[in-house]
């Protein structure tokens, strides 16, 4: 095998800088010769005095042709080491052979393929066989990058990774905490002081979570009061895509309403699956004449291109966008005929791709947050993606005294929208008073749909029930006398709309409304917003109803905002707000941005209402690298308010303890060794600390996430081999990423021989005999070296007159942004 190709390079220095030459491949049979007449020599010195640094680039050798273990990435996408074997094309440099197995293993639609018997030779070169893929290969990282069109690559790989890549972390433990406390005060003598607490708390232990939420609060009289919303162990199930849950969790929603239980959970896990197999999308089927190249656009764009034998056709690994729409097939024949079709589609939750399968189990006690009963239960739910853009759905729930079975079907309709039907049957053993048990059907029907006028149905439902129906925990709240039954309930429509106007305003209503058997009491809420944009002053109207049980009226809200950008500050605006809410009227200008590269957050506002009362307030938060802090002032006619509050994380680790303005469910924690202050930049507020240690508080799980330092900020004696990894972790994961970095010494030496600048190209040796450094213009060398007093010799030819030795000691030199500058004699 062919040794490795060494990369060399002369760094010349000048007056007004560095500039670089690199030499780059050759032919592994044509040896390399240079001319040093380009580099000009002072007066006096030979015309080739560098010569010498010239010659030694002779020794090195470009790869040739063999196989080598090369790092792949595909569309800027890291797939791992691979053993490919490499051949010389023509003069050009060397070409991957690649066959079929590798291109199925990199993503390529092979169906796409023009000539599929190209496919059958033993050595692939990639460009002749898809239009415009190309390769490039860095012999000297022993890198190959393979770009090639997004149209021929498979959708069923996009976003997939192998689960051989995913990453469980390291043992860690760590807590999300916000802390709070407010001292208020009014002139009728009352005093409002409380205090608040919020713990998320994990421990991460090989393949399992444990997680925790707890919270506590103080009120002005000293009591204390702590709840806990959950505490489980979890760890994921590549082999059935899904979750392993042991405590205090919650079931899902698919199917029958989301019970807090305590227990164990199986639930499937879409994020493991590949990005199109996440969200419906609509199978094309067909019947070609000869072998011919479909195409599938969507709004004008090809999104999706193939070839397909003569017969019938299927595809299925289209990946669309939006919740509905139109495709246009081309289908082109052998012969050039063309023919087109269209196809509607759209979606609702409740539809899955074909093939697709999501459940869940769960077995345990209810867990109330009350004087109620926790009785066992148990529930299963099961949705399959049918053929013809269906979906069928379904479950059982059962308890001790609680039976229920759902069955439901979802389908694509085309321009006419998705639609979802279920009906549910439920039976209770109530034993109260005037009921011993009750039974009954609830019928739901939901629909999606997005008009050309770009309307946006995002969804719309609406369920009834007989009387004798119960939810779980409806039963349960019965059974139990809670005063909250408000008895069995009869009807419910919910419905979610998005309206674009123009291309600067938007129109969002959400409403639900439901009411109950043998009552006129109702259940209503909406929230209405329109926003436009003119100029650079914002306008926002918005309206609305809180689920409440007070009186019709007293908890809505109707308000204007308009809010307009200042001219001083990094950040900063001045907005006027007027709101009407229930029987009061009031209205409010405040001054808000930040400051300090977004660090630093400012408020400071005026209210006035229809009761003559006025007020004021004043409050600053500040962001850092380890936790986020804030006050607030509030003055009133008769009142006065002072808050403060905290919020962060912390984190505990074989090597210590860190500190971080948050962490999300999956993590990671950057180490960069001994470097301080280094940003990272997938989160604007982390930098490693003393240490060199900091955390990155969001990472999609099962995906690849690069991490990225910001090394343009850093002073030139900070070197970092790679600024950039990735990682791949499982979900609730904290992975761990160490870059390889040192702090050296950077030395800018202007050195003289028999009073002349030393010669252009000269070589300086270390100890070692290592070459370091080259002498660029004027006699100056760049150097970057250990911190201790040591002796450099420094050779342009081999006879004595064309050597000398340069005595530094760095501790000594002058230092100016980072370098350290000397002006010394070579002897």
């Amino acid at each position: 095998m062919p040794a490795r190709l060494r990369l060399a390079h002369v760094i010349f220095i000048g007056s007004s800088g560095a500039a670089l030459l690199e030499v780059g491949y050759a032919s592994a049979n044509s040896p390399l010769t240079f001319q040093s007449g380009f580099m000009r020599q002072g007066a006096g010195n030979p015309a080739d005095a560098g010569q010498l640094a010239l010659q030694s680039l002779d020794n090195f050798q470009d790869l040739g042709p063999g196989r080598y273990r090369v790092e792949v990435r595909v569309n800027q996408e890291y797939l791992g080491p691979y053993d490919i074997e490499f051949a010389q094309v023509g003069a050009e440099a060397l070409s991957p052979c690649l066959n079929v197995d590798l291109l199925e293993r990199f993503g390529v639609r092979l169906d796409a393929v023009e000539d599929p018997q190209r496919l059958e030779a033993g050595c692939i070169h990639l460009a002749t066989l898809i239009p415009n893929a190309r390769t490039e290969f860095d012999g000297g990282r022993l890198q190959l990058s393979i770009s090639i069109p997004q149209i021929s690559m498979r959708r069923d790989v996009a976003g997939h990774v192998d689960p051989a890549r995913w990453d469980e972390g390291i043992n860690a433990a760590f807590v999300n905490y916000q802390l709070s406390a407010q001292q208020g005060s009014s002139r009728y003598g009352a005093n409002n002081n409380s205090q608040d607490v919020y713990l998320n708390t994990g421990i991460n232990l090989g393949a399992w979570r444990f997680r925790s939420n707890l919270s506590g609060s103080q009120d002005g009289q000293g009591e204390r009061q702590w709840s806990r919303a959950y505490t489980y162990a979890q760890r994921d199930l590549p082999g059935m895509n899904a979750n392993l849950t042991l405590g205090e969790a919650f079931t899902g929603g698919d199917v029958f309403k989301s019970l807090p239980i305590k227990g164990v959970l199986v639930s499937s896990d879409t994020g493991m699956l590949p990005d199109t197999q996440q969200a419906y999308a609509p199978v094309i089927r067909g019947v070609a004449l000869s072998r011919a190249r479909l195409e599938v656009r969507q709004n004008g764009y090809p999104i999706y291109s193939t070839y397909v034998s003569a017969g019938p056709y299927e595809i299925d690994d289209l990946s669309t966008g939006g919740g509905s729409g139109e495709l246009e097939i081309v289908l082109t024949e052998a012969d050039g005929q063309v023919r087109r079709f269209t196809q509607p589609y759209a979606t609702l939750g409740n539809l899955l791709r074909e093939g697709t399968w999501r459940y869940s189990a769960a077995a345990g006690r209810y867990n109330t947050n009350g004087n109620l009963d926790d009785p066992l239960l148990w529930q299963g739910t099961l949705a399959w993606g049918s053929g013809w853009g269906s979906t069928v759905y379904g479950g059982l729930l059962a308890g001790e005294y609680y039976q229920a079975a759902n069955l439901g079907i979802a389908k694509d309709l085309g321009a006419m929208g998705a639609v979802a039907l279920d009906v549910t049957r439920s039976t209770a053993e109530l034993n109260t008073p005037d009921l011993n048990s009750a039974q009954g059907t609830s019928y739901a029907v939901k629909y999606g749909k997005t008009f050309p006028t770009r309307t946006s149905l995002r969804f719309a439902g609406y369920r009834y029930s007989t009387e004798g129906y119960r939810d779980f925990d409806e039963a349960v709240r019965q059974r139990s006398q809670d005063s909250s039954f408000r008895g069995s309930r009869r009807s419910r429509v919910e419905a979610a709309v998005y309206q674009n106007i123009a291309t600067s305003s938007s129109l969002n209503l959400t409403l639900s409304q439901e009411d109950f058997w043998r009552t006129d009491y109702q259940r209503r809420q909406f929230q209405f917003s329109f926003n436009t944009r003119h100029k650079d002053v914002t306008y926002a109207l918005y309206a609305s109803q809180s689920l409440g049980d007070s009186r019709p009226g007293n908890d809505r809200q109707v308000g204007l905002s308009v809010s307009m950008p200042l001219d001083f500050g990094h950040t900063s605006s001045l907005t006027f707000d007027m709101q009407k809410s229930g029987d009061s009227f009031n209205q409010r200008a405040s001054l808000s941005g930040n400051l300090d590269q977004n660090r630093l957050s400012y408020r400071a506002g005026l209210a006035n209402d229809d009761g003559r009362r006025q007020s004021a307030d004043l409050s600053l938060g500040y962001q850092t690298a380890y936790g986020s802090l804030g006050a607030g002032l509030n003055q009133g006619n008769d009142y006065r308010s002072l808050s403060v509050n905290a919020s962060g994380a912390v984190l505990a680790h074989a090597d210590g303890i860190e500190l971080g303005p948050y962490l999300g469910e999956t993590a990671g924690l950057v180490h960069v060794p001994g470097i301080k202050d280094v940003g990272v930049a997938n989160s604007s507020a982390a930098r490693t600390n003393d240490r060199g240690y900091a955390l990155v508080p969001y990472l999609r799980p099962y995906r690849v996430n690069q991490i990225e330092l910001e090394t343009d900020q850093l002073g030139p004696e900070v070197e970092i081999d790679n600024g950039t990894a990735q990682v791949v972790p499982r979900r609730g994961a904290v992975v761990k990423s160490t870059f390889a970095a040192r702090t050296v010494n950077r030395l800018v030496i202007s050195a003289t021989f028999n009073d002349k600048p030393l010669p252009f190209g000269a070589q300086v040796h270390d100890a070692e005999n290592a070459v370091i450094g080259v002498v660029g213009q004027a006699g100056q060398v760049m150097l970057s070296t250990h911190d201790q007093p040591q002796t450099l010799s420094v050779r342009w030819g081999d006879q004595a007159a064309q050597q000398c030795a340069l005595n530094i000691d760095p501790h000594s030199m002058e230092q100016a942004q980072g370098y350290r500058l000397q002006t010394l004699t070579c002897r």
